[in-house]
């Protein structure tokens, strides 16, 4: 009943909050890296949102086994991610670390794109005027 709303829940926070953790992280390494090797005439936000997405293709790449493992986890009902790592590791081998990486990808960078798009627009609106002039973007 009421539990299946949780299935997967601790292999969810263990996929996630290291993939949340280390997309910011990517992010910031990705857009300095970027200003320094753009053209000036290069939009900031572009350079963001690709930073974004590039911080997204990395994380995700990092953390798919983490994923994989909270997917069959999840969807088969195993009692434990060690049980379904292994049972993960004798039908793929090494294949299990880059399953479903594609379409994972695909979706990592769509959605960093568009959140870092929001995000970024979001705080430059926000700046009050006054403030605008201290503000490096």
């Amino acid at each position: 009943g009421f539990l299946g709303f949780y299935r997967g829940y601790t292999a969810s926070l263990m996929a996630y909050v290291p993939n949340s953790a280390m997309w910011w992280g990517f992010y910031h390494l990705y857009q300095d890296e970027l200003i320094k090797v753009m053209p000036s005439w290069v939009s900031h936000l572009f350079i963001q949102c690709v930073a974004g997405s590039l911080g997204g293709f990395t994380t995700t790449i990092i953390t798919n086994p983490l994923d994989i493992v909270r997917a069959r986890l999840q969807v088969q009902r195993l009692s434990s991610m060690r049980m379904a790592f292994f049972e993960l590791w004798a039908e793929e081998r090494m294949r299990m670390f880059v399953k479903g990486l594609s379409a994972r990808l695909v979706q990592s960078a769509a959605f960093s794109f568009s959140i870092i798009l929001g995000y970024e627009t979001i705080k430059r609106v926000s700046v009050n005027e006054q403030y605008k002039h201290l503000v490096k973007w």
